[in-house]
């Protein structure tokens, strides 16, 4: 499935935002360096977004790409150690200790036996 990229403006915003938030909590967490440097390229995506968006075509392709694959690889990765670490375990302990989710805890059913008429074969030749 091929899902077109967010505009360039979105994107500028979007990561921009999240580039400062992260530089922020890097300067609190008392890390100048690395927050200078995710404080600057986020000013200039915001910048960038609200003024020229068209200047992040390019970084937005890119960006884009990157998510793509990096949400394949995940969605491999992830899922596969979800089943084999969670829902494989819990079946195998649900199979010893004889729990059944699909089978209801007491059978609800309106059955009962046909009657003396219905059992004669010859209830069926005339039925109207």
């Amino acid at each position: 499935m091929i899902v077109s990229p967010p505009s360039e403006r979105s994107f500028g915003i979007s990561v921009g935002s999240v580039c400062l938030a992260a530089g922020a909590l890097f300067l609190w967490r008392g890390r100048p360096t690395v927050s200078l440097a995710l404080l600057v390229v986020g000013g200039l995506l915001v910048g960038c977004a609200l003024v020229a968006p068209s200047a992040l075509r390019v970084p937005n392709r890119y960006w884009w790409r990157f998510a793509q694959a990096l949400g394949w690889v995940n969605a491999r990765v992830l899922l596969t150690l979800f089943f084999a670490l969670v829902l494989t375990p819990v079946g195998l302990v649900m199979r010893l200790v004889g729990r059944n989710p699909l089978r209801p805890a007491q059978p609800q059913t309106s059955w009962s036996p046909y009657s003396a008429r219905r059992r004669d074969p010859k209830h069926y030749e005339r039925m109207f």
